[in-house]
C-alpha cells in the first residue's frame, strides 16, 4: 500500500461545498439499506494505511462530485443499494485510472507544488491539487473550446452551435464549462488561421449573440471577415469596433479601415 503522506490527504478529505443531490440522496438510501464503509477496506492500493470507515467515505464522495458521478462510474455495482457493491473489485478500468490519477495528484502536490515554494521562498505551495481542479464535476475534463472543436470537425458547425447551446442551458452559473466573453472568440480566431472562415464567423457571431459586441470580438471578427475576402463586412466591423474602442486601440482599427478602403479602391476586392 502507498501511503499518500499528510498534505494529499488533507486534499483527499477536502470536498467540494455543493456535493451533488444524487450523489446524498444515494448514501442516505445507502445507509437506510443497511450500509456501511468498512473500518478495514480492502485492496487499498493509493490510500492511506489506517484510512478507516469515515474517512473512505469522505473521500469516496469527494470523488464522486468532484466528476459528477456515482458508486458505478469506478466500482462494481448498480442502484443506490451499495450493500449489492463488489467495492474491491478491480474489475472496471476506471477505477485503475483513478488509481493513476491519485498518483499524479500526489506527484503534483508532493514533489512539484514544493518547488515552487521554494522559487517564492515561500514556506509552504501556495495552492494544491485536488480532483475538482481539473474535473469541475466532469467525468472527462475536456474545455469547452476542444469539445466545440471536435464536434465541428466530425459534424460541422451547425452541430457545434447547437451543442453549445445545450451546453450552455444545462451547465451555465456553474464552472464545468467555459461561457465567458472571448471564449468564442479564441476559437474563432483559431478556425480562421486554420482557414476555415464560416466557421469562425459563425462563432464570433454566435459570441455576439451571447454576449454582447466589444471592441476587442470585433477586431477579430473584422480580421476574420477580411481574410476572408468578406471586405465590406469586415469594414463595418472595423468600424463599428473603433467606435467602442478605447483611444489607444483605435489606431489599430484606423490601419486595418485604410489597408482595406485602400483594397476597395484599387479594386482587389474579388
Amino acid at each position: 500500500m502507498t501511503n499518500l503522506g499528510g498534505g494529499t490527504f488533507r486534499v483527499l478529505l477536502s470536498l467540494n461545498a455543493l456535493v451533488l443531490i444524487a450523489v446524498a440522496l444515494a448514501s442516505g438510501s445507502a445507509f437506510a439499506q443497511g450500509f456501511k464503509w468498512p473500518e478495514e477496506p480492502e485492496n487499498l492500493q493509493v490510500l492511506p494505511e489506517g484510512t478507516g470507515g469515515a474517512q473512505l467515505g469522505k473521500i469516496m464522495r469527494g470523488f464522486a462530485s468532484s466528476l459528477g458521478v456515482r458508486c458505478e462510474h469506478c466500482h462494481v455495482g448498480e442502484g443506490p443499494d451499495l450493500t449489492q457493491f463488489d467495492f474491491p473489485s478491480d474489475e472496471k478500468a476506471t477505477k485503475l485510472k483513478a488509481r493513476l490519477m491519485i498518483a499524479m495528484v500526489t506527484a503534483l502536490n508532493q514533489e512539484h507544488l514544493p518547488k515552487l515554494s521554494e522559487i517564492e521562498d515561500r514556506e509552504k505551495p501556495i495552492l494544491q491539487v485536488e480532483c475538482m481542479t481539473c474535473h469541475r464535476s466532469l467525468s472527462r475534463p475536456v474545455m469547452l473550446g476542444d469539445v466545440l472543436s471536435a464536434t465541428i470537425e466530425s459534424e460541422g458547425v451547425d452541430a457545434a452551435i447547437a451543442e453549445y447551446r445545450d451546453l450552455r442551458d444545462e451547465y451555465y452559473g456553474g464552472f464545468s464549462y467555459d461561457f465567458s466573453e472571448g471564449m468564442l472568440t479564441g476559437l474563432g480566431e483559431q478556425l480562421g488561421d486554420d482557414g476555415d472562415f464560416e466557421s469562425a464567423i459563425r462563432l464570433i457571431e454566435l459570441e455576439i449573440e451571447m454576449n454582447g459586441e466589444s471592441a476587442a470580438i470585433l477586431y477579430t471578427l473584422g480580421g476574420v471577415q477580411a481574410a476572408a475576402d468578406l471586405t465590406i463586412d469586415a469594414i463595418d466591423s472595423f468600424s463599428n469596433g473603433m467606435d467602442m474602442a478605447p483611444n489607444d486601440w483605435k489606431p489599430f482599427f484606423q490601419s486595418e479601415l485604410d489597408r482595406l478602403t485602400n483594397r476597395l479602391e484599387q479594386g482587389e476586392d474579388p
